[in-house]
Formats: C-alpha cells, structure tokens, sequence
C-alpha cells in the first residue's frame, strides 16, 4: 500500500550493495584505519537502530492512546457529515423512495455536486446533447433510478474519506481507493452465495478498511509530535547525544507498516461504530475483524469480506510481482477461496463502479 519499491526492498530487491572503493592495494595502516572507521561507523549505526526503536516505543505507546481517542479521531483525522449514516442507511434499505433519497443527498454538498455531475455526463447525457442540464437532485435520483444510485453515493461517500495528502507516500491513495472498490465490488459479487443483501456487502467491502488510512495519518502526525516531546525530556535529562540523533530520524517504512497492521482494525471499527448504522449489520463483522477471528470461526458476513479482500490482496501482489504461484495458493486457502470462487471472482472489474443494479 506504501508503494511498490518499498515492498520491493523489503523484499531484497533493492539491497544496497557494496561497491570497491579503490583498484590498488591498501598499505597496512590504512588497512587499520579503515577498519577502524568500519568498526566507528558500525558502532554508530547499532546505536542509532536503538535510539530509532527506543523513539518508535514512545511513538507506538503515543498510538495506542490516540487511535482509541474518539473525540480525536472523529475532529482532527476524519470528520463525518451529520447527515451521513442517514444516506449509508438510505442506500441499503430496501424501501428507500426517490423521494427520500432527494431529501439526505439535498443535505450534503459533496453528494449533491458528485449526483448532478454524473446525470449530466455520459452515460446518462450524450456528449453533444442540447437538453438543459438537470439542476435537481429529485430529478436526477429518478432519472437515474433509486436502485441504480445505491451503489454511486456509497462509492462517492467512500472517495471523500480519502486523504487529502499521505506525503511521503504518495503512491497510498490511489492504491488504497483501488483496493476499496475492488473489494467492495468482489464483496457485493459474493453477496448472492451468501445470500446477503449486495448494498450491505459493498458497502461493508468499502469501508472496512478506512481505519488503515486514518491510521497512516495517526502515524504521519504524530511522528513530529512525539519526536519534539523526547527532544524536550531528553535535553532535560542532560542527553544531548541523544537529541541530536532523535532529530535526524526520518520516517521509516517498517515501523510505519507495522503501525497500519496494528491500528487499522481498531480504527476502522471506531468508524462503523460512531456511524451507528441501522440497516446496516456490519459492526459484528468489524469486532471479528478486530478480534482476529479465524475464517472457520467467523460469521458468513465475515467469511464473505475476507474472501474479497483476500482475492483482491493477491491480485494487486500478482500485478506487482510481489507473491509466487506456491505462496498465491497458501495465500488463498487460508481464506478458503477454491477455484469455484477464483472463476466468479476473476469475471469482476475490479475498479469500474457498477451503478446498475445486478440480477
């Protein structure tokens, strides 16, 4: 999700190597200079790995408190519209009238702008049609009809929770959007063998990983925050040593990675919690997920997201060239996806939004 080159030195493929720094022979004593300089620089190194981890200690403690911190997380990292929970209800009520949908989308700027824009584009409107642009949500929900515009507003709802900005990682936001909607799509697939309502399984496939990118955010701010306050006590407790090395630290991708694997499933049910859903039974399914349920174990809609999201991991690493036939196989099996499921899956466009409702 950080990006590929980072998985790909994770992986070895980048390793640095070490090149010859002269042709000629050394003479003897600077043989011994340079080792001993070897031995300086190895020195420093090990030290400044344990200066990185004694920092990330307080930086992970930092987390804990935070990404449990509601009031927090719902005013500084995400903010939810009001009227939100309303619409994600609206969209997978199975009465819901145009009507009514007129009246939610009519409350939220964002939704309003996203519905008139795509009625007045194709496929809805021909690219040189004459007619008067629809200016009404009423009309442009029954032009485009209530079941057709289900699945538009969730995905629309989905892309604005992104981040505005995930720099240095800037590769995080389109793949993070790619892998919601694939999954979501994968999801309301499935949601027919499982026979799960499809609106309820998008809209669980694409919202069941928002906390990986509020937590890449969690990390981001807090990682100056907490590097100031060790700063602080550090210079009290007279270690400028220390100091100047905790101010050198940079961003580092494993502790980062480690940070989105700790806290997305915390997160992300914070989020389906606060929206407090009431047509929407997906909160059972986030507390499996935050529980780390085994797939055995787990619920059929829990069984239903992780074969998506399963599915969709292994394809975005088969693009990537980041996993082999043998471990693609172990991948799969662990969430019991057979051949059957690999077929029906691989018919599925991963990343078009299909706003017409499925037989």
């Amino acid at each position: 999700m950080l990006s590929e080159k980072i998985a790909l030195t994770r992986l070895g493929v980048y390793a640095d190597r070490k090149q010859l720094g002269t042709a000629r022979e050394l003479l003897h004593i600077e043989e011994k200079a340079l080792e001993r300089k070897v031995k300086q620089q190895a020195t420093e190194t090990e030290f400044k790995e344990y200066v990185n981890e004694y920092f990330h200690e307080a930086l992970f403690e930092y987390l804990d408190v935070y990404s449990n911190d509601k009031n927090y997380l719902f005013s500084q990292i995400l903010t939810i519209d009001p009227n939100i929970p309303d619409v994600l209800d609206a969209c997978v009520k199975r009465a819901t009238t145009a009507t009514q949908l007129d009246t939610l989308i009519s409350k939220v700027t964002f939704l309003t702008r996203d519905i008139l824009k795509m009625v007045n584009n194709p496929p809805f409107r021909a690219e040189n049609s004459n007619k008067a642009h629809v200016d009404k949500i009423g009309l442009a929900v029954r032009y485009i009809g209530v079941d057709n515009v289900r699945f538009a507003l969730l995905s629309y709802i989905g892309k604005n929770w992104l981040p505005h900005s995930t720099e240095p990682y800037n590769d995080f936001k389109e793949k993070f959007w790619q892998y919601s909607i694939a999954t979501a799509n994968c999801a309301r697939t499935l949601a027919k063998y499982y026979k799960i309502d499809e609106s309820v399984a998008f809209l669980l496939g694409l919202l069941h990983g928002i906390g990986m990118s509020m937590s890449l955010r969690l990390y981001l701010r807090a990682f100056d925050t907490v590097r100031v306050i060790q700063m602080k006590a550090l210079t009290k407790a007279n270690r400028k040593d220390i100091v100047k090395l905790v101010d050198t630290l940079t961003l580092d991708n494993s502790f980062v990675s480690e940070a989105l694997r700790r806290f997305t499933p915390t997160v992300s049910h914070h989020v389906i919690e606060r929206l407090g859903l009431k047509f929407a039974p997906i909160l059972p399914t986030m507390e499996e997920l935050r529980e780390n349920v085994p797939f055995k174990q787990s619920s059929p809609m829990t069984r239903l997201l992780k074969q998506s999201q399963t599915f969709v991991q292994y394809k975005m690493l088969q693009k990537s060239r980041l996993i082999e036939l043998d471990d693609a196989k172990v991948f799969l099996t662990q969430a019991n996806i057979n051949n059957d499921i690999i077929t029906i899956l691989n018919k599925v466009d991963l990343l078009k939004i299909d706003i017409r409702p499925q037989e």
